[in-house]
């Protein structure tokens, strides 16, 4: 089946998807931390934002 829209099926409707480009080392870093903690370094990114914002509000 063909998608024909320009909806991704693959990504949730509360998701945003982007490209990020990451210095190589630093990927590797968060890479074994998902590794770790059986998550994708997409979902280990995701993580770690959310601890960031949780501990340092914006207000």
């Amino acid at each position: 089946m063909i998608n024909m829209s320009n909806k991704d099926i693959y990504t949730r409707e509360e998701d945003k998807r982007f490209t990020l480009r990451i210095n190589k080392l630093l990927f590797e870093k968060i890479e074994q931390l998902a590794q770790k903690d059986k998550r994708s370094v997409g979902r280990e990114i995701e993580f770690i934002l959310q601890k960031y914002f949780e501990d340092n509000p914006l207000e």
